[in-house]
């Protein structure tokens, strides 16, 4: 708050200042970039800005806002939670391609027990066996039955390099289905009656999420 609204010389300090500006946030016009028509009204407003600012506003850093990497909590227990949620989120994918016909019941079941899906999955064997780490899994059914699983869920798409990346296989993978399923904490919230059915737990797990929350603001 401004201690004199009438004073430009604080209007100025509080706008531009590193103490007291936002140096964080990216930019972002409100347009839905998913679509052709918001991408190119985005580029438009954000070369006025280049333009106006071309020492802070670069052309070649310009990123829609749905390409946004999501903001990642690194705490231990809310990380915890974001992997039920991950699962839960998984779980119903996989239902739903098998109730749609997508995928047989019995790829489903030897799919499941293959990466885990009963405990919490790993992707592991699965990601070494697609990069040719594992040739002798190349015929494996439960891998063969996780791969129709994986492009019926449109999972298949993801392209692991273990030479180029910087992140462990397993993380990368989770990383990109956050991504193709538009994870965020918001729709975590929504869902969270689902996956954590007990109400004392479900109590402080919400707690837990307003509190990083309110830290990450």
């Amino acid at each position: 708050m401004l201690e004199n609204p009438e004073s430009d010389a604080e209007r100025e300090k509080v706008l531009h200042s590193f103490t007291y500006a936002d140096q964080q946030s990216k930019i972002v016009f409100g347009m839905d970039t998913a679509t052709e028509e918001g991408r190119a009204a985005f580029r438009a407003e954000y070369e006025v800005l280049a333009e106006l600012a071309p020492e802070i506003i670069k052309m070649e850093n310009l990123q829609f806002p749905h390409e946004f990497d999501p903001v990642r909590i690194n705490e231990p227990h809310w990380r915890r939670v974001w992997q039920h949620y991950r699962d839960h989120t998984m779980r119903k994918a996989v239902d739903g391609a098998r109730d749609a016909g997508l995928i047989s019941q019995e790829d489903m079941d030897v799919s499941n027990r293959w990466v885990g899906m009963t405990g919490h999955p790993s992707y592991s064997l699965y990601i070494m066996a697609r990069t040719g780490q594992l040739d002798h899994l190349a015929a494996d059914p439960g891998f063969q039955a996780t791969l129709r699983v994986m492009n019926a869920i449109n999972l298949g798409q993801i392209e692991f390099n273990p030479h180029t990346s910087a992140e462990p296989n397993e993380e990368a993978f989770w990383n990109q289905f956050d991504i193709i399923y538009q994870l965020s904490e918001e729709s975590m919230q929504e869902e969270l009656p689902y996956f954590v059915t007990d109400p004392s737990n479900r109590v402080a797990v919400e707690a837990l999420m307003n509190k990083q929350t309110a830290i990450a603001n």
